[in-house]
């Protein structure tokens, strides 16, 4: 590429994932095979979200169409690592061939920032951008893009409660009413992590004189995009299904709990003014020759694994000053009755606050997005830009999740 051979962003360790409070270290490497005149060498920081669509109405001369967009920014700074800063005069550098490297560290605030996410609409988005600033000439650019993550502590006492949903309908209608239906799904929590499983249980009554041809069971993503001006737009993206087998006229069906595994996607969101992310499980009936049923589960997706509580231990008695029991383990905020895992800096959020460390813990384990990447170029990226086209969001994930089958209540 003309006087440079490269110009890349490396992170230290290879480390791409983060969190909140976080230090973000790393090297930005240069080779030079020609005398190189610059201004200076800069290093930003950016983290942003933006959404963007369009819609139209009408047709031939009066059809029109309006876009809406949205952006809210988090992190936009810059270091010089070489040279002159933006604003600066003098007279400008020369860089010799040769191998050149700049170290660089950034304190990531320790604030509530959303997950990292590539969704259909727009993205939330965290990147390093590499800047070669030369005298009269178009810049050299070179990005990196990294994973944020926010916490979503999964270990809340009403994301470990089992979740249930039913359903009693008449199939048909007055004089073609066919007879009852219920339906009823059941998870053995509210709360899950990337490689986890999630205890699902249904019960089908078929009382009707309609077959019921087949029931599926989804993990469906639902992301809201909000517009500046208020305006909402709702995706849906079907992530996983399961299916089972129908239940005739007259019959029932009683299916044990069994594991739904989660592939590797981004936390639940609501910390974005620009998008929402909310995952539903939903339970389809096809009915025969009849509307079909959905039950919808809500689900939080988190970044905090399940940790399973442990049993209070009680001291033996003694004769003479007996005190009782322990107190319980203390909550965090009063939010959170399950200590957190370690390996999980960060900062509070409106899931529960960030988990203590705990060094008998592993670190956690990460997993590209199921959904894939997609490109990270901008306006800000110079005809020579290098590094980073494309960019996959990697998340949390649980492996070798040991899935303990539990009755349903029912």
């Amino acid at each position: 590429m003309g006087k440079v051979d490269y110009f890349i962003v490396e992170f230290y360790g290879g480390k791409r994932t983060f969190y909140p409070g976080e230090a973000l270290n790393g090297t930005v490497r240069l080779k030079v095979n020609k005398e190189l005149k610059l201004r200076g060498i800069r290093l930003e920081f950016h983290g942003k979200a933006h959404i963007h669509w369009s819609e139209s109405s009408g047709s031939g001369k009066n059809r029109r169409t309006r876009s809406y967009n949205n952006s809210e920014t988090y992190i936009d700074t810059l270091a010089t690592l070489y040279g002159k800063g933006p604003d600066q005069s003098g007279d400008d550098p020369v860089l010799q061939p040769g191998d050149y490297s700049y170290p660089f560290q950034f304190l990531i605030p320790n604030q509530n920032m959303p997950t990292s996410v590539e969704g259909t609409l727009g993205y939330v988005r965290y990147w390093l951008r590499g800047i070669i600033d030369r005298p009269w000439r178009f810049d050299i650019t070179t990005k990196a893009a990294f994973t944020m993550i926010e916490y979503v502590d999964i270990n809340m006492l009403h994301l470990v409660q089992p979740c249930q949903m039913s359903e009693d309908r008449t199939v048909g209608c007055l004089c073609c009413a066919s007879g009852p239906l219920s339906v009823m799904v059941y998870t053995d929590r509210g709360g899950y992590c990337p490689g986890e499983s999630i205890g699902v249980s249904t019960v089908i009554n078929n009382h009707s004189k309609k077959e019921i041809l087949g029931l599926e069971i989804q993990l469906i993503q639902v992301t809201i995009y909000i517009a500046s001006c208020g305006k909402q737009r709702q995706c849906e993206d079907k992530i996983a299904a399961m299916l089972q087998e129908g239940v005739k006229a007259g019959e029932e069906s009683h299916m044990p709990m069994v594991p739904f595994p989660v592939p590797s996607l981004p936390p639940s969101m609501l910390s974005c003014r620009c998008m929402m992310m909310s995952y539903i499980l939903r339970l389809k009936v096809r009915v025969k020759n009849a509307f079909n049923s959905n039950l919808n589960i809500p689900l939080t997706i988190g970044s905090v694994p399940f940790t399973p509580p442990m049993p209070q231990q009680y001291p033996q008695p003694a004769a003479a000053n007996f005190a009782g029991p322990p107190p319980p383990l203390a909550n965090f905020n009063g939010t959170s009755g399950y200590p957190g895992t370690s390996g999980y800096p960060g900062t509070a959020t409106q899931y529960g606050n960030s988990p203590q460390p705990y060094p008998n813990m592993a670190p956690p384990s990460y997993a590209e997005c199921v959904k894939g990447g997609a490109s990270i170029n901008d306006e800000g990226d110079s005809g020579k830009a290098l590094g980073d086209s494309t960019f996959t969001p990697m998340y949390p994930f649980v492996n070798n999740y040991q899935f303990h089958s539990a009755p349903p209540p029912f």
